[in-house]
């Protein structure tokens, strides 16, 4: 009973009115964020330990007893994997009878089924609600989404949140960007929640057909470049923020404050870990549900690259941790003829090019008897005929100057570096085309089966 007091204060303190939490929030002590969390994770730890079977079976077989268990580094080397969940049955999760079901989107043929209860996708909501709050969304706001809801969870925790917050909202779906402009343009909707490739698209659009007063952006789904934010918040002439998340934790992980210095963290639905980091504090980030009683995840690998961050914000969320923008996925990380690779050598690489469209894919061949990294790039469809020479020459200058040691390994032979140039629109063509997943795989390794180009399109290596 002692043990819930921490939950309980925490309750009565922050209370339900969004209004009331957001002016709160700076006031909460840390070791109040920590006494709950604390908390919550015994709770779950036992919850799991009674009433799922996969759980039980991998406590038993490692000689965990639930009772004992008092902090994460309690279960050792234990964790919760994708794996688990795409190869055992859902029901060997659930804890409770469940009410609401999403499915995660990704490059495997099975996807994985997370299960809720109402009560559940709507406290989500309602801590989002929270973060929103922060940017600035307030109660007399008009607000459209642009979210795919097949399966997928993300426009259903925003509206809960748009709910607590009480704003004026649509549906918009993931239209075809040019439909959503011509049909959302006379509503005078001052706040964007999009996909974020979808979003460079519309603000294509935008620039060459006009904008609307927009108070703020908020962009999901995946990672933005720091060029095409730049790029978007000039057309729009507004701040563009990003949200953090999985369907594992119903889209909420975290979300940036207006400071856009990495993710304030859900902590207190998720106690967050970053294992294995190495010596800059990147690893991989590793959460467990904390107030989830229909499916609870102990220990959930993320495979999401990233590193909590120290220094100050500012804003009213000062209380949860942050992490830095994810760098990459575990698989994402190759290591090939050029050296251990991952998405951020090509963003670095690629950023502030204004001539190439936001869509990237680095992909890791071995045709011969040699590494071949194929760096596959779309450019923008207004720019003149020829000008695909002059943004080669100025990407292998780029190259060469920003990393000598790859390209020292490139002259000595151990890879070889080649640019594809693709029609605009061909690697997200690809991607729907594959079923229903929505995130394109910055880099992949394609050394076991090889992938046919389009055809008519060439490579290309340095002149």
């Amino acid at each position: 009973m002692f043990e819930r007091v921490p939950t309980l204060l925490e309750k009565l303190f922050l209370g339900q009115s969004i209004p009331r939490r957001a002016a709160l929030a700076p006031r909460v002590p840390r070791w109040l964020v920590e006494r709950v969390q604390a908390a919550e994770f015994r709770g779950t730890v036992e919850r799991v330990g009674a009433h799922s079977r996969f759980y039980r079976e991998q406590f038993a077989a490692r000689g965990i007893v639930p009772a004992r268990v008092r902090r994460p580094e309690d279960l050792g080397d234990f964790f919760t994997t994708s794996a688990d969940l795409r190869q055992r049955d859902t029901e060997d999760f659930v804890c409770a009878p469940a009410q609401a079901g999403f499915e995660t989107t990704g490059t495997t043929a099975r996807n994985k089924r997370i299960y809720f209860s109402n009560e559940e996708v709507h406290d989500i909501g309602f801590e989002g609600a929270v973060g929103l709050w922060n940017l600035g969304l307030r109660p007399s706001d008009r607000v459209v989404d642009a979210f795919d809801y097949a399966f997928w969870n993300a426009g259903i925790s925003l509206l809960h949140s748009l709910n607590a917050v009480g704003c004026f909202h649509v549906i918009g779906s993931k239209l075809d960007p040019q439909e959503f402009y011509r049909r959302v343009k006379d509503y005078g909707f001052n706040v964007l929640v999009v996909d974020t490739a979808w979003l460079v698209g519309l603000t294509e659009i935008a620039e060459r057909e006009g904008t609307w007063p927009v108070k703020f952006i908020l962009s999901g789904s995946e990672n933005m470049s720091e060029a095409t934010r730049a790029w978007v918040e000039s057309v729009w002439k507004a701040k563009v923020y990003q949200a953090y998340g999985q369907t594992e934790t119903l889209g909420a992980s975290g979300i940036e404050c207006p400071a856009q210095r990495g993710y304030h963290l859900n902590e207190f639905n998720f106690q967050f870990e970053i294992v294995h980091p190495n010596p800059d504090g990147f690893g991989e980030l590793v959460f467990t549900t904390l107030t989830r009683k229909v499916m609870p995840l102990v220990r959930y690998r993320s495979n999401d690259i990233t590193r909590f961050l120290d220094e100050p914000c500012g804003c009213l969320l000062q209380c949860l941790r942050r992490v830095d923008k994810i760098q990459g996925r575990g698989d994402e990380i190759v290591s090939c003829g050029m050296g251990m690779i991952s998405p951020w050598i090509f963003e670095s690489w690629l950023g502030g090019n204004p001539d190439l469209a936001d869509d990237w894919q680095a992909a890791v061949r071995q045709p011969g008897s040699r590494d071949v990294i194929e760096l596959r790039l779309e450019l923008r469809p207004e720019l003149p005929p020829g000008r695909a020479a002059g943004v080669e020459a100025e990407l292998w200058r780029r190259f060469a100057a920003m990393f000598p040691y790859y390209e020292k390994n490139r002259q000595m032979g151990l890879y070889e570096l080649r640019l594809c140039f693709l029609p605009r629109g061909t690697l997200r063509g690809k991607l729907e085309a594959g079923g229903a997943r929505r995130k394109l795989r910055r880099v992949v390794d394609e050394r076991i089966s090889a992938v046919a180009l389009p055809p008519g399109v060439s490579l290309s290596g340095p002149r």
